[in-house]
């Protein structure tokens, strides 16, 4: 398994623009909408590359935005980019998860890869090799709100 393989994650590492990323994602993740009064509100992203494997990134950005839309019904959803951190956050207006059923889901993902994509396990695992960082978490006023830091060219001490 590739998480299993850090030299393969440095032998597939090449920069890939975020900015590019997240359009084609929402794109690729539209048809998942079709009955739920959800709209997905993308923040215009600065330009901001990484250096990582692009089927990684685009993999684990993809899981968590379709995490976001099966568990929300109706609202916004809204996917954003910080370039000064490389991080990536998706809110959801969901059902709101506790900080008991968050654990619960990775419990769950860590039994079996979510469909059509990468569990939430594989995704931490990949985290620790590639230095970054997934924190998911419940919002204030509802919904979850889940941030992943990729690491910059600058900072990505595991691809040195």
């Amino acid at each position: 398994s590739v998480a299993r393989d850090p030299p393969r994650l440095r032998r597939d590492a090449e920069p890939v623009e975020l900015a590019a990323l997240l359009p084609r994602l929402v794109e690729h993740h539209r048809h998942l909408l079709h009955d739920k009064e959800l709209a997905v509100v993308l923040d215009a992203p600065t330009p901001c590359t990484v250096h990582a494997p692009p089927a990684i990134v685009q993999a684990a950005l993809g899981n968590l935005l379709r995490n976001a839309i099966e568990h929300s019904d109706r609202g916004s959803l809204r996917l954003s980019l910080d370039a000064a951190t490389a991080t990536v956050t998706v809110d959801d207006p969901g059902h709101g998860m506790s900080a008991a059923e968050i654990s619960a889901l990775y419990r769950r993902q860590l039994r079996s890869a979510s469909r059509g994509g990468i569990g939430l396990d594989l995704i931490q695992r990949l985290c620790v090799h590639l230095s970054w960082q997934l924190h998911i978490e419940p919002r204030p006023d509802g919904g979850t709100r889940a941030t992943l830091r990729l690491a910059t060219d600058g900072h990505d001490t595991a691809l040195d």
